[in-house]
């Protein structure tokens, strides 16, 4: 059963860009903004890792005498190489 859930206005451009893809991709144009409201839907479902173990309490440890800044410049100049 079809509903007509939001009636959508596209701007010209929007609605050649949209069209075009759809036809590319040999569907609707209602199915193609279906599938990539799926697809987006689906994005947002999941949230990132670094997300889910700050939200566990997980942090990196303090070390002492380095800072974040003092082991970058550490890391580049043991990658430096003088020519």
């Amino acid at each position: 059963m079809s509903t007509m859930i939001y009636p959508m206005r596209l701007k010209r451009d929007e609605s050649v860009l949209f069209k075009n893809a759809a036809r590319r991709k040999g569907v609707s144009l209602a199915e193609f903004l279906r599938q990539a409201g799926r697809r987006e839907a689906r994005q947002l479902e999941t949230e990132p890792a670094s997300l889910r173990l700050s939200r566990e309490g997980f942090t990196l440890p303090d070390w002492p005498g380095a800072n974040e800044r003092d082991k970058i410049r550490s890391a580049i100049r043991s990658r430096h190489v003088s020519r």
